[in-house]
């Protein structure tokens, strides 16, 4: 009985665990998407001054760059860990 006992509560830690895990990385998208949104502001202002270009549409091609060019470099490493993970297990 002491067995089953801990075994669920072990259970219900690690979905403890799992949920703050989830809500850790939606804020940390959050604050990506709002950094990449502030360093596009940057980029588009500088460029307005300097180069006469548009602000919005440097400003949103910069941000798109900002958040997407990472975003795809840690999802390509993922990918590329998880074929590698299952090459050695077999």
């Amino acid at each position: 009985m002491s067995e089953k006992r801990r075994l669920r509560e072990t259970r219900r830690m690690m979905e403890r665990a799992v949920g703050r895990l989830n809500v850790f990385e939606y804020v940390l998208m959050g604050g990506a998407a709002i950094l990449a949104l502030l360093g596009g502001a940057a980029i588009g202002w500088i460029l307005q001054i300097t180069a006469g270009i548009p602000f919005r549409i440097t400003w949103f091609v910069a941000s798109l760059l900002l958040f997407v060019v990472p975003g795809t470099a840690v999802l390509r490493r993922e990918a590329r860990a998880e074929s590698t993970k299952e090459e050695v297990d077999g």
